[in-house]
């Protein structure tokens, strides 16, 4: 079967060498101050991915594959810093050490902490668009579109009306706190983003325990999938709810 063996695995199943972490860039300040704070050990290196990627996921698995390639000779593990992600990491495949992947759909789960958090944010309240420190300083929230990407390509009422249309269906806008950056001027940016697009402004703590995970382990079945040598990353483990056995 797909993940046999792999249960309660930790960082003895790595081969000599480095670990490997390849990661989208929207998580960069968390897992740097993390590794900071931790005074992280010098055989753990990260790569991190563009932003835009979520944006063509028709290319991410590409892009990090040849990641994963250059590394095949030189890492003891790999681990990605990326979800499901729209299907954009399907086709991933080991090469000659373990490649570990948080078993989440987006970065979402990996910002509040864990899988059930975000499931029981979600049933708390669906309609809700999560800003977060990355996406604020990269200009990927919903004023940095219009202002940055949609507004010099389409003009700014057609911007307007096209990120209004995109977000109609939200009622919520919440920013997540990292603990990361500077956390007024993302509130007020996110309070801009808000009252632009007439919705209901909140907050929420967000946690460090999975980019703690992602950066020092262990790498358990609940919270990561884990790819043996040739195997390559398909869409069904990610579709294990959280507390849910492999099988059921």
């Amino acid at each position: 079967m797909y993940e046999i063996s792999c249960l309660k695995r930790n960082n003895r199943d790595a081969l000599p060498g480095p670990r490997l972490i390849i990661a989208c860039r929207v998580m960069q300040n968390e897992l740097d101050a993390m590794r900071a704070k931790a005074d992280a050990p010098d055989n753990i290196e990260i790569r991190y991915m563009d932003q835009n990627l979520h944006r063509t996921p028709e290319k991410m698995a590409g892009l990090i594959q040849k990641e994963v390639d250059s590394a095949a000779d030189k890492a003891g593990s790999i681990v990605l810093g990326y979800g499901l992600c729209s299907n954009g990491v399907l086709g991933v495949t080991a090469r000659k050490q373990n490649i570990y992947i948080p078993r989440v759909h987006d970065c979402i789960a990996l910002l509040l902490g864990s899988r059930q958090a975000y499931f029981n944010a979600f049933c708390e309240r669906a309609g809700t668009y999560y800003l977060t420190p990355g996406w604020v300083a990269e200009q990927k929230d919903p004023l940095g579109m219009v202002e940055h990407e949609y507004g010099p390509k389409m003009g700014r009422e057609i911007a307007l009306w096209g990120i209004t249309e995109e977000l109609k269906h939200y009622s919520h806008i919440v920013l997540i706190d990292t603990g990361v950056g500077d956390i007024e001027n993302l509130r007020k940016r996110a309070h801009a983003n808000a009252e632009f697009l007439n919705k209901t402004y909140g907050e929420v703590q967000g946690s460090k325990a999975y980019f703690e995970k992602i950066l020092f382990g262990p790498y358990d079945d609940e919270d990561f999938i884990c790819l043996r040598p040739g195997q390559k990353a398909v869409q069904k483990p990610f579709m294990k709810q959280a507390g849910q056995s492999e099988y059921t």
